[in-house]
């Protein structure tokens, strides 16, 4: 079997509120929507309330390539994956966690990571969407 290179892309879903979403993610690591379709009157599926919504969104935060969208066929959006950015400085990852905290919570702010690993500094926070960030940057008194 020949081996291929592939791309695993992050796919998260939302109950309506994948676009304010995206913004806020863009707003706090910086990117772009690559491709965005909506629900319309001939293509939803489960209720009138889907039109105009995000049926399927891609795009960018970083390098990192993902994708999302409204999903109106369960009670509950399963928010149980973590996500983790690694940021190139201090300030950046202190603005991203401002961004993600609005609406949300800190779980762990950020700080230096214990011994051996603590070249680096880290901070957890959910945002108001239920996912769960991972924010890392350099430790600036280790540099």
């Amino acid at each position: 079997m020949e081996k291929r290179k592939i791309e695993v892309i992050p796919y998260l879903s939302f109950k309506g509120n994948c676009e304010e979403a995206l913004n806020t993610y863009i707003e706090a690591f910086g990117g772009e929507i690559c491709y965005m379709s909506r629900w319309s009157e001939s293509t939803y599926e489960m209720t009138p309330d889907q039109i105009g919504k995000v049926m399927h969104v891609e795009f960018t935060l970083g390098n990192t390539h993902m994708a999302a969208g409204d999903s109106f066929d369960t009670a509950e959006i399963n928010t149980d994956i973590k996500l983790m950015i690694h940021m190139g400085s201090q300030e950046e990852a202190l603005h991203t966690i401002s961004v993600l905290a609005e609406g949300g919570t800190i779980i762990a702010p950020l700080q230096p990571h214990p011994k051996p690993d603590d070249g680096g500094c880290g901070s957890v926070t959910r945002d108001r969407f239920g996912f769960t960030w991972i924010i890392t940057c350099p430790n600036p008194d280790k540099q």
